[in-house]
This record gives C-alpha cells, structure tokens and sequence, in this order.
C-alpha cells in the first residue's frame, strides 16, 4: 500500500520558486544577501574571477564569457533544483552589489562529500565577509538541508581561505595531492 509522504514546505516554497524562475534566497547577514544566482550575475562574477590572483585557487572557467553564460544558463536551470543546493551569488545588501560567490556542491575528489567553497572580490576582502558568508552557508546547511558534514578543500597556499575555514570551526583531516597541487581537507560536522 502507499505510505503517506509527508512533505517539507520550505523544499515545496524553494522548488516553487525555482520553477517560477525566480532564485531562492539562501540567507542574510547584517552586511549580505546570499541567493540562487540568476544570468544577469555572471558578468559581475566573470569579472571578479579574472581580477589578478583571483582564480588562482579555484576551478577555471569558460574562456569567453558568452561561454560562461551558456554553462551558467545550464547550471542555474540544473543543479539547483537536482541537489537543493549550489554555488550562490553573495550580493552587498545595502546596494545589491555583487561581491562573490559560494555555496555548495558535490565534491569531485572526495567520495559522497559535499564541499562549502566561498571567492569574495578582493576590494570585499579583509571585512570579514567570507567568515559572514561561511557561517550564514554552515546555518543553512546544517538547518535547511540537514546535512551532518560539510568539506572544504584548500590550497596549502591559500592562507586567507584556511584562515576563514578555521574561524568557521573546519577542522584539519589530511592533506591530498592532486594535480601538482597540496590541498588541505578540511571537515566540519553539524553538532560542532
């Protein structure tokens, strides 16, 4: 016989939401607003990426923007709704200025893991943002979604970033070589 199914109506009000093409807000702090990333985004995200230094730590993107934005279209309409989670735009509040990116996502080197990454522009950095963000993303993991652990991977050379992953409570498991490079596998569990 069928059991009955009991839905959650924060997942229904998101899933609506996305089917109306309209982005989920994830959360806000005192200083931001983190939500869906909708197109009219990427070319404020394209540039904060290719700032000098910026992608030195984090997957490359597309080579041309007219490129990003076809992945981008692909993902916004995919992943989103596919997992419940994503990499989000971050937005200054107070004038709806676009300073970043984070969120969630599978991870592609650890096994079933889900990864928390965060990129502040750099003229954002120092403020104590990407810690505002990370702790807003751990609430909403960990609250919303449910989930038990978040991972984090880092360049050994990215200081800034194992900084902020240790403020946010990350802590070390190992170290990975992967392609040439040292990362830091960082994990950090719900009941911390």
């Amino acid at each position: 016989m069928w059991e009955e199914i009991e839905m959650d109506p924060a997942f229904l009000e998101r899933d609506a939401c996305r089917k109306a093409g309209q982005p989920v807000e994830i959360a806000k702090t005192e200083r931001l607003l983190i939500r869906e990333t909708v197109l009219s985004d990427v070319p404020d995200l394209y540039r904060i990426w290719k700032a000098p230094g910026m992608g030195d730590y984090v997957k490359p993107l597309q080579s041309a923007l007219a490129k990003e934005l076809e992945y981008m279209q692909a993902y916004i309409r995919h992943a989103y709704s596919f997992y419940d989670y994503g990499l989000w735009t971050v937005l200054e509040r107070t004038a709806g200025q676009v300073i970043g990116r984070a969120g969630l996502f599978p991870s592609e080197i650890l096994d079933e893991a889900v990864e928390m990454g965060y990129l502040i522009a750099r003229e954002y950095q120092r403020q104590g943002l990407a810690r505002e963000c990370g702790e807003a993303i751990l609430k909403y993991a960990f609250e919303v979604l449910e989930l038990s652990e978040l991972h984090l991977l880092s360049d050994e050379r990215n200081t800034a970033s194992i900084r902020t992953a240790e403020a946010l409570g990350f802590k070390e498991r190992e170290s990975i070589c992967r392609e040439g490079k040292v990362l830091i596998h960082y994990v950090r569990y719900a009941y911390e």
